[in-house]
């Protein structure tokens, strides 16, 4: 069993993506974090035939059988615990990719404590607020609204912290708990969202972490994604401050910024 390993759950459709991830962590992995993927089983082929760079592609039914969709890829990513593969994993999205070279010590404070991401979300929620016309809906009231639903299952009350973006740094002995506890069915159930749970029930159950700011810069609205271009922003002016860039695929984002 490795100690820490990197995560990524994809499918065909994000197959591009994937790709221009696994080229970065050929490139910037200097203490060779073995990589596992996990997409369909009907993927499984085209991935080892199209992927640069890989440690091993998992079947998603080799973790749970109901894979299918939305709500079953968040189980897939929530159950590698029953892999034995690792005790910490680096769960990141096929959205994402890395822009300078990284370490263990990026993701664990030690090698029994991990790095957990958890802030308040400032620069999402500032421009959410100031360019309100361009949402769909009362982002910050149904983000809180969530968080205050899940906060009040482990009776936690106080601040609301954001446990994203990917790539998540998590704790298998936090999924074991959640999910022998309460069962992930019927946690997400009342609410699907992986990240969430995972965040409030690392504080609940207490289990020893050091909170961190996002590894990576996200670009979750083309709104958002154009004015940093309007502005000058290159992807070399992100370096000091992150590992990597998500583009979100939500909105037809290019491979790269």
């Amino acid at each position: 069993m490795e100690n820490i390993i990197l995560f990524c759950k994809s499918y065909r459709g994000d197959l591009a993506r994937c790709i221009e991830l696994s080229k970065s962590i050929q490139q910037h992995n200097k203490d060779n974090i073995p990589y596992y993927i996990s997409v369909p089983p009907e993927d499984v082929e085209l991935f080892k035939s199209q992927i640069p760079h890989f440690t091993e592609i998992i079947s998603d039914d080799t973790i749970y059988p109901n894979y299918k969709g939305w709500i079953g890829q968040q189980f897939v990513k929530s159950l590698v615990y029953k892999l034995n593969l690792c005790r910490f994993y680096v769960c990141i999205d096929s959205d994402a990719y890395f822009i300078r070279d990284f370490y263990k010590t990026d993701f664990l404070y030690s090698d029994d404590i991990p790095y957990m991401i958890m802030h308040e979300r400032e620069h999402f929620y500032e421009f959410v607020d100031r360019f309100p016309e361009l949402m769909t809906y009362d982002v910050r009231a149904g983000h809180e609204a969530e968080y205050k639903s899940i906060m009040s299952h482990f009776g936690r009350e106080g601040k609301i912290y954001h446990y994203g973006i990917s790539p998540y740094i998590w704790d298998t002995k936090v999924w074991e708990w959640l999910d022998t506890k309460w069962g992930l069915e019927t946690l997400f159930k009342k609410h699907p969202n992986e990240l969430k749970w995972y965040g409030e029930g690392a504080l609940a159950m207490g289990t020893p972490m050091m909170p961190t700011s996002p590894l990576f810069k996200e670009f979750h609205f083309v709104g958002q994604y154009q004015l940093y271009k309007q502005l000058g922003w290159k992807e070399e002016h992100f370096k000091k401050q992150y590992l990597g860039i998500v583009l979100q695929s939500n909105f037809g984002a290019p491979l790269r910024y």
